[in-house]
């Protein structure tokens, strides 16, 4: 694959974005409070990765109340996961089974492999700069821990995640997670933060069962693609009413492949 200097990509779908997001019933009417404290530190604040359908990988970078997308690589069609750790990198888990952090050095992107085997993996979501969530085929929810030569370290935090269909991470150790759905066909949404060990908040009354693909930005926002109309939608939590809303920030997105 091919990491390249950035190369705007000035994409429809940003464009003439509406703030409403009627109709993607994700969240009760009037949003879902936040009932912790979160103190916990963000992943970036305001960009995510894509690959789109033709292979290209993307960064988004927000401009407003929508997003700005600039190409900076091609041939990626063998990635399986990736996921922000912070502005300047991200994780890839490769078809083959191998683990890459890639790094911004102000021109391209540098590659180093940090480890094989991970075709076990199921879920993977950065939560900082040197630490990312997994959840393996045995339904283990691992964190792992860069050190200063990026070797990893694991430690598993806990067990019986089999049934989760996505996790995405928010800041460090905040992460959301999509459970599998119920016998109604729901997909819930609860958040987890690590106050002395996980602990989780359900958000009452939350339908993430349209979501195909999400990826945070920071504490704060969360992105989703939706799996029916390919819209793309934001997640924010505003301090002024302690509540979670959704809004609306692009069309267009069916063809997308990833985020992260």
């Amino acid at each position: 694959m091919t990491a390249v200097l950035g190369l705007a990509a000035a994409l429809s779908v940003v464009t003439g974005v509406p703030a409403s997001a009627e109709g993607h019933d994700y969240l009760p009417s009037g949003g879902v409070e936040r009932k912790q404290d979160v103190q916990a530190s963000t992943t970036d604040g305001n960009s995510y990765m894509e690959i789109n359908s033709a292979g290209q990988l993307v960064l988004w970078r927000r401009t407003g109340e929508t997003f700005y997308g600039e190409v900076r690589g091609s041939d990626w069609n063998n990635t399986r996961i990736i996921s922000t750790l912070s502005a300047n990198s991200f994780l890839e888990v490769k078809g083959d089974g191998r683990l890459a952090k890639w790094t911004w050095n102000g021109g391209t992107y540098i590659q180093q492999i940090v480890g094989s085997g991970w075709n076990n993996a199921r879920l993977v979501t950065g939560v900082s700069a040197n630490k990312f969530l997994e959840i393996n085929q045995q339904g283990n929810l691992v964190l792992w821990t860069f050190d200063a030569a990026n070797n990893l370290f694991a430690t598993v935090r806990g067990t019986g995640w089999e049934n989760t269909k996505s996790i995405t991470g928010l800041g460090d150790l905040d992460f959301m997670e999509v459970k599998g759905a119920d016998p109604q066909g729901v997909s819930a949404l609860s958040e987890w933060i690590d106050f002395n060990g996980l602990q989780e908040t359900k958000f009452e009354g939350s339908d993430f069962s349209r979501a195909r693909l999400m990826a945070g930005t920071d504490v704060n926002h969360f992105v989703v693609i939706d799996g029916v109309d390919g819209t793309l939608l934001e997640f924010t939590y505003t301090e002024s009413d302690n509540t979670w809303h959704v809004a609306l920030r692009g069309s267009g997105w069916g063809g997308t492949r990833l985020i992260g």
